[in-house]
């Protein structure tokens, strides 16, 4: 190693002048040959980008303020329109109540209108509607099946099946029960006269039947399902035995393998569509529209015969099958509906028979059913006139005083004791349905006397006496 006395023999390089540097301002190099003009054109053009970013500047400065006047302005409109919260709850709060209300005295409005009439509202369980309101099907619709929330006849219904060998012997076997050659009873004007029973014309085709010379019965239709139905039992079709009560053979043309063309066009070959999603349902599933599925017991009786003769012996068909209906379902008793004579009905046919092409003057048509619901009372009038009027007319026609009974409606349920009032004013124009009733004295008006009534049992004195003062 060398020793640092040695060190101190080597030539040290002494560094190369630098440029001069200013004392006071460390790192700002200072350049002696640039002229004058240039400092004053570079500080002229500094002063006008200062002057143009200071105008700048203030527009948008004051564009700002005029947009937070504006901010302000709006927050305090928003601030007074918005309700407060408490208030907006409590309006909410009273509208769902009068809401309430107001459903409330609907339901029990109806409930005393079906009490009326012996009815008594049902309904259906909570969990019931609760799964129907969740049925949905694939495409977002209630499926059809399960939507439904009462029964209905025709949806029950499967496709028609029919057994065409167990048909033809059903045929055959009531056409057997007929003695050929057998003569029955034919109304003619004037009388009556003996006719041989001819066979009945009966094709027999893939999808219906085709009694006489039609129509054709196809086998979906309800009706065409019944009278199978009654010749696969053994018996012949309802709707021949007004005609034939006896019975009547049948000659069966088998058409099987023939489809009969309901409306003389052939079949679309290719395959249907349908717009939209709309279920299509055949008359097959609309059994309760057929006309036979709202018949009355009348109507049932009237259809069936009176009599039937059968081995010499007169067999009573009507009568205990009334008595039948009597026992499960009483008929309902006939309403004898009385017109009253009014001044009014009497102008208004005048006025037909003198003017019958002048337009009818507003009138008030009145149905008042009596006490025991065996009569109706029709009574034409004016609006003008009063429930007093009307009372007057019911009494002379029912000739009994006027003050033994009530006149009121069921809904809504009135009571009209002001006789002065107009029918426009009691709201029965231009027509309305009115009952009877005995008159109801009023319960503080009279009362009965504390003292013991001759004879057995504890049954009140049958006139009553003003309570002592």
């Amino acid at each position: 190693m060398s020793s640092p006395l040695a060190s101190l023999s080597k030539t040290r390089k002494v560094p190369l002048p630098s440029e001069p540097v200013n004392p006071g301002r460390r790192g700002i190099r200072i350049y002696g040959d640039v002229p004058a003009s240039h400092d004053s054109e570079l500080m002229a053009f500094m002063t006008r980008k200062l002057w143009d970013l200071e105008q700048q500047v203030k527009a948008q400065t004051d564009e700002i303020l005029s947009k937070d006047q504006k901010i302000a302005a709006l927050e305090d409109l928003v601030q007074t329109l918005r309700p407060h919260p408490a208030e907006a709850t409590l309006q909410r709060q009273e509208e769902l109540g009068t809401m309430c209300m107001q459903l409330q005295r609907q339901v029990r409005e109806m409930e005393r209108f079906l009490s009326d009439y012996g009815l008594q509202w049902v309904g259906e369980p909570m969990d019931q509607e609760d799964s129907e309101s969740k049925t949905v099907s694939e495409h977002g619709e209630r499926d059809w099946m399960t939507a439904k929330k009462f029964w209905k006849p025709g949806d029950s219904l499967a496709p028609p099946e029919v057994d065409f060998d167990r048909l033809l012997a059903s045929l055959q076997d009531l056409s057997e029960l007929v003695v050929e050659g057998d003569t029955q009873v034919t109304p003619v004007p004037g009388g009556a006269r003996l006719r041989t029973l001819e066979p009945i014309p009966l094709k027999l085709y893939r999808n219906g039947i085709m009694m006489f010379d039609g129509p054709f019965q196809p086998f979906y239709d309800p009706s065409t399902q019944r009278c199978l139905r009654d010749i696969l039992d053994g018996f012949f079709p309802l709707e021949l035995q007004r005609l034939y009560p006896n019975g009547v053979p049948f000659k069966v043309s088998d058409l099987r393998n023939q489809v009969y063309l309901e409306d003389g066009l052939d079949p679309f070959p290719g395959e249907g569509r349908v717009v939209g999603r709309q279920r299509m349902h055949k008359a097959l599933d609309r059994v309760e529209e057929h006309p036979g599925s709202r018949m009355t017991a009348e109507k049932f009786l009237n259809r069936l015969p009176k009599f039937v003769i059968r081995q010499d012996e007169v067999i009573d068909i009507r009568g205990p099958i009334r008595d039948t209906l009597q026992n499960c379902c009483p008929l309902p008793a006939r309403i004898q509906e009385i017109v009253v004579e009014t001044p009014t009905l009497a102008a208004e046919r005048e006025r037909s028979q003198e003017s019958p092409n002048t337009p009818a003057p507003p009138l008030s048509m009145l149905r008042i059913k009596s006490e025991n619901g065996e009569q109706a009372f029709l009574l034409m009038m004016q609006p003008d006139n009063t429930i007093g009027d009307v009372r007057a007319l019911l009494a002379q026609a029912r000739v009994m005083d006027a003050s033994a009974f009530e006149i009121f409606s069921t809904f809504p349920p009135t009571l009209y004791q002001d006789d002065t009032l107009t029918l426009q004013a009691a709201g029965l124009v231009p027509k309305a349905a009115l009952l009877l009733r005995a008159r109801r004295a009023p319960k503080s008006s009279l009362k009965f006397s504390p003292g013991p009534c001759p004879g057995p049992g504890p049954s009140p004195c049958p006139g009553p006496s003003p309570s002592p003062q």
